[in-house]
């Protein structure tokens, strides 16, 4: 989702009219938008957050417009854009800046089943090479993934939370442009089950 404003700026002008009474009036046009976000159930659209984002933007041309005050809003739209988050599927390698912190286990598989490889790794934490999946083959009947195809959608979680009661499973895809992660999955369940909650990463 993307907001955009056009707005009109006006400034009284020294000069007078030939009347000599009437300022003249300087308009112009200016033109706002929003930086592009995810909004759904876990991050949903924050309003005072965007009225503040604006009022910034338009503090910071009058500065740089010496005088010019908000006069309209023209026009204001917002842009929608269905959001596609790709589903897990094989290994792909942890970006550098994150590999360095050694705060993540990312298993390296060949096949489809990461959601698997990455709920087992933080089930059954192995004690060196925690990036091989032979270490959790033999933990593979532990977990119920009935019903379920790979790799797994985000929004299959539920189901998987629903055949694994005592585990819960947060959703994270990461962006690459801005080194940042999105949330596409929130469990429901993560304060009420047994089980530590697992954090996905795709």
């Amino acid at each position: 989702m993307q907001l955009i404003a056009r707005a009109t700026f006006t400034k009284d002008l020294e000069s007078v009219a030939d009347d000599g009474t009437t300022p003249l009036v300087s308009r112009i046009n200016a033109y706002f938008h929003s930086r592009s976000a995810v909004v759904n159930e876990c991050q949903p659209l924050y309003i005072d957050a965007l009225t503040s984002y604006f009022n910034k933007r338009v503090d910071e041309f009058n500065r740089r417009g010496s005088g010019y005050i908000l006069a309209s809003i023209d026009r204001f739209s917002i842009s929608f854009v269905k959001y596609r988050p790709l589903g897990g599927s094989s290994y792909i390698p942890t970006p550098a800046w994150l590999r360095t912190k050694h705060c993540v286990v990312n298993v390296k598989n060949d096949d489809d089943k990461c959601f698997v490889w990455a709920v087992l790794s933080a089930l059954f934490p192995a004690k060196i090479h925690l990036e091989r999946p032979r270490h959790y083959l033999q933990y593979e009947d532990n977990v119920d993934v009935t019903g379920l195809t790979f790799p797994l959608s985000p929004n299959k979680i539920s189901v998987f939370e629903n055949n694994d009661p005592s585990i819960a499973v947060h959703c994270l895809s990461y962006n690459q442009d801005t080194n940042s992660f999105v949330v596409t999955y929130l469990s429901p369940e993560a304060q009420k089950r047994e089980t530590a909650s697992v954090r996905f990463k795709r």
